[in-house]
């Protein structure tokens, strides 16, 4: 059986990306000893808008970090963005004609309808 190499994606920045939320929750926790060691939130949301959003989720949940809405706005919105539209995409390569990402042309193809 064949993995597909956008599974393998997903997969390899969720881990990553889940890794960084347990890293910096542990950081967070130390307080001012280990302070220039944190991660910054444009990494953990460029990480799951890569492809880590699964591995954010499970993180925020699993450390109850970067949890409150009202402090971190932005982690929860690139979150939701991130996960619907890795989610079109993965209903696209499983149920839609097969995804050419070359030559140009090929991308009008992805957004037309047929």
């Amino acid at each position: 059986m064949t993995v597909h190499p956008y599974v393998t994606w997903l997969a390899g920045f969720s881990i990553i990306t889940w890794a960084l939320y347990a890293w910096d929750k542990r950081v967070a926790e130390l307080g001012k000893i280990l302070r220039g060691w944190r991660v910054p939130e444009l990494t953990l949301n460029l990480m799951a808008l890569l492809g880590g959003f699964l591995g954010a989720w499970i993180g925020r949940a699993m450390f109850e970090h970067k949890t409150n809405v009202r402090e971190h706005p932005q982690i929860l919105i690139v979150l939701i963005t991130s996960t619907v539209l890795h989610t079109l995409l993965i209903v696209r390569l499983l149920w839609g004609p097969p995804l050419v990402l070359w030559p140009p042309e090929a991308w009008l193809s992805f957004f037309s309808s047929g």
